[in-house]
């Protein structure tokens, strides 16, 4: 049994076949409405068709993302991997100083060469195993590869230990090691303390150069504690200073990390800005 059912969709002026817009939908055997086959369709193709365009979209959001986070991955990696590579080549360079200083240079010499070569702030020397330990921040920057708010500047930084250590003649060799970013805060500090200290010396007037004097431009109100002028001497158009640099904001209140620096000013003005500074062993005692 076949049924034929007529249904206007459209005006009869409007449909462009021109029979009216009837639509024609033929039920036979159970009333399945076969003429509706090809409208059910369109419909489901154009459903379908816009679920697609945001999943798209998502798809792609998220591999922009992943693809954002492997180039970032590789470029911080690389910029670490550089860190470590100039580091071990300072302290090749600072061994090969070490040893062609020779045998009779004393720790104050040999101080002033790991300085000099390596720029660490703070530096021991244990002469019982003819060693010198050294704790530096060392950091670099990379181009981060952004998604939504674009690219930028970011700082990779590590702490490092480089120990030098003579051997049974007159080498020296070398070793460097990533350490806790916690343990370079001191050196840190100092460091940023003995380049104040170099500041404020330079700005003195020769007048002042006295341990009195020097102790009062680099600590005025006499609270800082961690400046202790220890010896200004005077030779020709010179002034040397010696200053014990020491971490009083240590976690360590017991040992406090310290640092001796000997500062070289010049006289050949009334104010000096030619300040050398140079880190020490040890320091003399107070005159």
């Amino acid at each position: 049994m076949e049924m034929i059912l007529r249904h206007r969709l459209f005006g009869a002026g409007d449909f462009p076949a021109g029979d009216g817009g009837w639509y024609i939908i033929r039920m036979s055997n159970g009333g399945r409405p076969e003429g509706a086959g090809p409208v059910t369709r369109r419909a489901a193709s154009c459903c379908l068709v816009l679920l697609m365009i945001p999943a798209a979209l998502v798809a792609y959001f998220w591999y922009t993302v992943w693809h954002a986070d492997q180039v970032n991955s590789e470029r911080q990696q690389d910029t670490l991997n550089s860190i470590l590579r100039r580091a071990h080549e300072q302290a090749d360079d600072t061994s090969h100083a070490l040893t062609a200083s020779g045998s009779g240079a004393d720790a104050d010499t040999l101080t002033g060469v790991i300085w000099r070569h390596s720029e660490t702030p703070l530096i021991s020397y244990d002469p019982a195993h003819h060693r010198f330990t050294a704790t530096a921040r060392r950091a670099d920057f990379y181009d981060s590869e952004g998604v939504i708010l674009g690219s930028g500047s970011v700082q990779i930084a590590r702490c490092l230990r480089f120990t030098f250590t003579r051997d049974s003649g007159s080498d020296w060799t070398s070793t460097v090691a990533v350490r806790d970013y916690e343990e370079c805060l001191p050196g840190t500090r100092i460091g940023t303390w003995a380049g104040t200290a170099r500041s404020r010396i330079a700005q003195m007037s020769t007048m002042e150069l006295t341990p009195t004097g020097v102790q009062r431009a680099l600590d005025p109100t006499g609270k800082l504690g961690h400046f202790d002028v220890r010896t200004v001497q005077r030779r020709g158009r010179t002034a040397t200073v010696t200053v014990l640099i020491e971490d009083v904001y240590g976690a360590k209140a017991d040992a406090p990390a310290k640092q001796c620096y000997r500062f070289v000013r010049d006289l050949g003005g009334e104010y000096g800005d030619d300040v050398t500074s140079v880190p020490l062993s040890a320091c003399p005692r107070a005159a």
